[in-house]
């Protein structure tokens, strides 16, 4: 089998990820989840360094129609990709002392800012933030390194009407933001594979096409400092693990001002 081979999710992929239980067996169904818009055996082995043959499991999934062959990158698109994975490597500004202090703000009228206590802030925008694609659907990237955590978030969200995206490392960070449309939305995980996911949320706050895309933490920390550091940072909304699929469609929906 080739390994080199890209596929991309189809619809009846996507379903599929969405059904629970569904059809596939949950290996089957974690791989096919981690394929999204463009995944070749060789990129996920690296993610996957102990599961069987890919190729041969890709290569299945296309003959049940889960996944497709993807189309090829074109020049530009590679080189748009480049730069966002080098841009997204630099450090990003400190916060000044007047974000700070507006992060404090916000997080002194939160309910039980401490650890041990459910951390839920968000900022709603004034009114709803329409599709960056032009059709009737939003597209919420995901950014975490906990495979079977993206995976529940991702069923949720989609089973909410949202198109998925997904991420864990610097590259396919970069590789989903270099996709047309836009994400409107993004959720991260501050604890990354090989990246500082603070590093990573104010560096897509510096970018002109990030810049106003709300963007959710959703992390394992609740101390006092790593909130006050993401709002600083740029981020919308903050919310410890474990979240209910029900609560993060909810503060999805709110984070893009919608019903």
């Amino acid at each position: 089998m080739n390994e080199k081979i890209a596929y991309r999710t189809t619809a009846k992929g996507l379903a599929e990820i969405a059904a629970n239980p569904g059809l596939l067996k949950p290996g089957m169904k974690g791989l096919l989840a981690a394929v999204g818009e463009r995944a070749s055996a060789e990129d996920l082995r690296v993610r996957f360094p102990r599961a069987g043959d890919i190729a041969v499991a890709l290569a299945q999934l296309a003959l049940d129609g889960f996944v497709e062959a993807a189309p090829d990158v074109t020049a530009e698109g590679k080189a748009r990709v480049e730069d966002l994975e080098g841009f997204l490597s630099e450090r990003p500004k400190e916060p000044t002392i007047q974000q700070f202090q507006q992060a404090e703000n916000t997080l002194s009228g939160a309910r039980h800012p401490k650890a041990g206590y459910q951390i839920s802030i968000l900022n709603r925008p004034g009114q709803p933030i329409v599709p960056r694609g032009g059709g009737s659907k939003h597209v919420v990237l995901i950014i975490d390194g906990h495979e079977a955590e993206a995976l529940a978030a991702a069923r949720g969200l989609m089973q909410g009407g949202f198109d998925i995206r997904g991420a864990a490392s610097r590259a396919e960070i970069a590789a989903a933001l270099g996709k047309f449309p836009l994400p409107d939305l993004i959720i991260m995980d501050v604890d990354l594979p090989d990246a500082v996911g603070l590093d990573v949320l104010g560096k897509l706050h510096e970018h002109h096409q990030f810049k106003d895309t709300p963007i959710i933490v959703v992390t394992a920390r609740a101390e006092r400092d790593d909130i006050v550091a993401a709002l600083a940072y740029g981020a919308s909304g903050y919310l410890n693990k474990p979240v209910k699929p029900d609560t993060l469609l909810r503060y999805a929906r709110d984070a893009l001002g919608l019903p």
